[in-house]
């Protein structure tokens, strides 16, 4: 659960940045600004997805739709 929100924080400074730069005109090129608070959150964001038993596998899903699957309320991880 806490790397889900990480994963939330991170992309909303990206947007938050994104959206502060489209409204007051600034420009993009500055990169002192761009990587640590566009490019780096986005690459965080994605290595947090990585993280082994947080987005369940296919096979897992296919068994939950059929019914054979694990109990929803488990916090069992894999």
């Amino acid at each position: 659960m806490y790397i889900l929100c990480l994963i939330v924080v991170f992309l909303l400074i990206r947007e938050i940045y994104l959206t502060i730069t489209t409204f007051q005109n600034i420009s993009h090129q500055n990169e002192a600004a761009w990587y640590p608070l566009s490019a780096l959150p986005e690459l965080l964001a994605v290595l947090l997805f990585a993280v082994p038993g947080l987005v369940p596998d296919k096979r897992d899903l296919v068994a939950h739709a059929h019914g054979r699957g694990k109990d929803p309320e488990s916090t069992e991880l894999a």
